[in-house]
């Protein structure tokens, strides 16, 4: 898996409808995509809806938002893929990833992540995000701290995915601040200074801390951010474009839902997850 590109899509030239289909997936209005997609009748009623202006956003469209992915290895795929997912459909929007080495780096479950850049090579971001992992050994070592707090000290917004938190907690960047985290992992926050909220989008200084629960709570995370960034119409316009529309099979993504009997595997697997003090390696 390789990717770092900004929005426009690499490799052989798009043909016209090629073209047209990534425009319209992109920028293009929700009758394009109908078009696209065989019909109004899919819609339904949702064009009125979509076309309303939505929340003000905080930049302007012609102002570009630059957005640096952390990577390391160790680290969990869907906590930025779908982040990802998400950010390169934004118009306007860089979106690079970084090392602190640079190249590949292997995630868990030995999945391979290319071409990273050097973390040390970026001067700045305007919104850094930092994912978690099942290993945070590579990103609690001092060289690689050092070089995510520069990056977080100059950003305009600090977020995290699931465990990253705890990376950026280490840090001292989120000292006093309020911060989301995977509910097994929650209360090693206060441990870094940070607090703690069991919530799955959290934020703190009107938004220049921005941070999701476990995994999966990474796209919910990221439309917030879009609708923060570039208004509430291009982040239901990307969640439409992803037909992001979650309906599990099941009630158990959180210990709220869960049967106890499935809380209890997931305590024999990570002593301390229900109480929110799971150890992650890297982690004191």
């Amino acid at each position: 898996m390789t990717d770092n590109s900004n929005n426009h899509a690499a490799g052989k030239p798009l043909n016209r409808a090629g073209h047209a289909r990534r425009d319209a997936l992109k920028f293009g209005s929700v009758a394009t995509l109908g078009a696209i997609l065989g019909g109004g009748a899919l819609l339904g009623h949702a064009t009125p809806v979509l076309a309303q202006a939505g929340s003000k956003a905080e930049l302007a469209p012609n102002e570009p938002l630059n957005i640096l992915i952390v990577n390391y290895d160790g680290g969990t795929l869907l906590d930025f893929a779908g982040p990802s997912e998400i950010f390169h459909r934004l118009p306007n929007t860089n979106v690079r990833y970084a090392s602190l080495n640079g190249g590949n780096v292997t995630l868990e479950f030995g999945v391979v992540y290319g071409k990273t850049e050097r973390l040390a090579d970026i001067e700045q971001t305007d919104l850094i995000l930092v994912p978690g992992g099942s290993d945070l050994s590579v990103p609690m070592r001092p060289e690689y701290q050092a070089q995510i707090r520069r990056l977080a000290e100059g950003a305009k917004h600090v977020t995290s995915v699931c465990n990253g938190s705890l990376v950026l907690a280490a840090t001292g960047i989120l000292n006093g601040k309020r911060s989301a985290c995977h509910w097994a992992f929650i209360n090693k926050l206060s441990e870094y200074g940070a607090i703690g909220v069991p919530d799955r989008f959290v934020e703190d200084d009107n938004g220049r801390f921005m941070s999701g629960g476990g995994v999966t709570a990474g796209i919910d995370f990221a439309l917030r951010v879009a609708a923060k960034m570039r208004g509430q119409q291009a982040a239901e316009f990307t969640q439409l474009v992803i037909e992001y529309d979650p309906a599990p099979p099941f009630h158990s993504g959180h210990p709220r839902d869960a049967r106890p009997e499935v809380i209890a595997m997931v305590d024999k697997e990570l002593p301390g997850a229900s109480r929110g003090l799971a150890r992650v390696p890297g982690v004191r």
